[in-house]
């Protein structure tokens, strides 16, 4: 009998271990699936955390949870690639010298959950400016469901030189908190890529060059460079030994090609890059992220508010000289990347994807930018940016079609993230 009994035991514990978990099923009326044309009237099967099943014969057992998008354009979730989820509005340096991480933390889940209703179900976070590990805390508990927000890709700090990334205009006898990594050297900049790894970081930020170290122009946004070749060969070989790539921000075409020379995984930003460079950096396999909303949101005293005369002009020029950069880019192979960088304004992160069609890419191209190959710069292609089966359930919805308009995806009408339902419009 007692034989018996553990026997009953044991199959019942298998049973409950194997059990498969609750299907959804979600009616798409259309399907942007991220590798196919569109296609309509299209079922998708999700199992627990991924999708199972992709298809227009796929059928929905009686009495199943239906989840019926028959009126709206089913997608993967956007992927923005160039965040900063812990700064928000208002006075920058008041952040680092007045807030607590702690605080910022707690901003930090309220932008992540803004962000992830605006239909971005994974961001690649670059770092906060002085917010301590608010982000990989808040990448923790969203992965432990504790709050709601999307999948986090984290920096933790940018890696730069001695005086090239901190707050400015304040007495040298003041000790401020530091905005990144401080290195200096090939020993001391591995030895800062290790600790940032060992503390958690998924990619590594470095500052090729910055306007706070040296402006070179009034005219324009422009920056002294930072690094040596040495300095950068070293950043990029430590991280790409632990398999772990390199963002690198910059503004000339002069520190992009140091930085595609030693390896970088990407050019964020890239506000005055050549044609030639861009073709190198397609021959070579790195990634360019825009970022086109931010400056125009700051020449429009949106963000960074309020913002002075001269630096509105100054950022004007800018603006102008970017978009003709983006341009350039078109012209070539280079993979577009979309990253938003408006961390002012969480859950207006999409609103990058209408620059990049109005200055030239289509509507498909866009998504595409936003959706799978962003998922290939951060090295998930394998786990995100499509919707078909194996993939995680990372499906999002809007009223109309983004294919005709890209301004659809500020509709956003239903938002799952690893198979589970965050918003469902009426």
């Amino acid at each position: 009998m007692t034989r018996i009994l553990f026997a009953l035991i044991a199959a019942v514990t298998l049973m409950a271990q194997t059990a498969p978990p609750s299907d959804i099923y979600i009616k798409a009326g259309r399907l942007i699936d991220g590798r196919n044309p569109p296609r309509s009237n299209v079922v998708i099967r999700v199992r627990g955390a991924d999708i199972a099943e992709v298809g227009s014969s796929v059928p929905i057992p009686a009495g199943a949870t239906v989840i019926d998008l028959s009126r709206e354009t089913v997608l993967p979730g956007l992927i923005d690639a160039h965040t900063h989820i812990a700064l928000h509005a208002g006075d920058s340096d008041a952040q680092t010298l007045r807030e607590t991480p702690e605080y910022r933390a707690i901003y930090a889940s309220a932008n992540a959950a803004k962000t992830l209703a605006g239909g971005v179900t994974t961001i690649r976070d670059l770092g906060n400016e002085g917010s301590g590990f608010a982000d990989i805390a808040l990448r923790e508990a969203i992965e432990k469901g504790i709050v709601p927000g999307p999948r986090i890709v984290a920096a933790i700090r940018p890696v730069t030189a001695t005086g090239a990334y901190g707050l400015v205009g304040y007495s040298p006898y003041v000790t401020l908190p530091p905005l990144s990594q401080s290195a200096d050297g090939p020993t001391e900049v591995r030895k800062a890529i290790r600790t940032l790894i060992f503390q958690g970081a998924d990619v590594i930020k470095v500052y090729m060059e910055s306007f706070e170290k040296r402006e070179l122009r009034k005219d324009i946004l422009t920056g002294s460079m930072n690094y040596s070749r040495e300095e950068l060969a070293a950043i990029v070989e430590e991280a790409h030994r632990a398999h772990v790539k390199v963002a690198a921000h910059t503004y000339s075409d002069e520190a992009a090609r140091l930085a595609i020379d030693v390896g970088v995984d990407s050019i964020e930003h890239g506000l005055y890059l050549t044609e030639p460079t861009f073709q190198l950096m397609a021959k070579r396999g790195i990634y360019y992220v825009p970022t086109l909303l931010v400056y125009e949101l700051w020449r429009d005293n949106k963000i960074f508010a309020p913002v002075p005369a001269s630096r509105r002009e100054q950022i004007g020029n800018t603006v102008r000289e970017h978009v003709a950069t983006f341009r350039r880019a078109l012209r070539t192979p280079v993979k577009i990347v979309f990253g938003s960088d408006t961390f002012e304004l969480p859950g207006t992160n999409a609103e990058e994807l209408e620059l990049l069609v109005r200055y030239g890419m289509t509507p498909e191209q866009a998504l595409r930018a936003g959706t799978t190959t962003a998922a290939e710069l951060l090295g998930l292609e394998k786990e995100i940016g499509s919707i078909e089966p194996g993939k995680s359930a990372d499906i999002i919805a809007v009223h109309g079609d983004p294919m005709q308009d890209i301004r659809s995806l500020r509709n956003i009408a239903f938002v799952m993230r690893a198979g589970k339902v965050f918003t469902r419009a009426p």
